[in-house]
């Protein structure tokens, strides 16, 4: 019995390695960034997002790197950037998600 449960559970772990997985964190790779809304009606607003960078020297592209992963977690594929502050060390727009 003791070494049914010993072969029961060694299948079981060597199953669950096997499995390949899907990264819980969207990527920000593919989404496209423009200042102008989207062109296709289909296209859904998923709201509000920003991004910042803890720097006292400017990194606009860092701040956009971070609002484009904030998107990312939204599940959007196209963002508009709409502000930038002074410093460029935060920005903001609008996430959607494109067909």
């Amino acid at each position: 019995m003791k070494k049914l449960i010993q072969i029961a559970l060694f299948v079981s772990a060597a199953s669950l390695m096997s499995c390949s997985s899907t990264p819980i964190v969207p990527s920000a790779d593919s989404i496209k960034i423009s200042r102008e809304e989207p062109k296709d009606p289909e296209c859904k607003n998923l709201g509000r997002v920003q991004g910042k960078t803890i720097s006292v020297k400017p990194d606009l592209e860092g701040a956009i790197e971070d609002m484009k992963k904030e998107a990312a977690y939204k599940g959007a594929n196209y963002l508009v950037m709409q502000t930038a502050s002074g410093y460029e060390t935060a920005v903001s727009g609008t996430a959607y998600y494109c067909p």
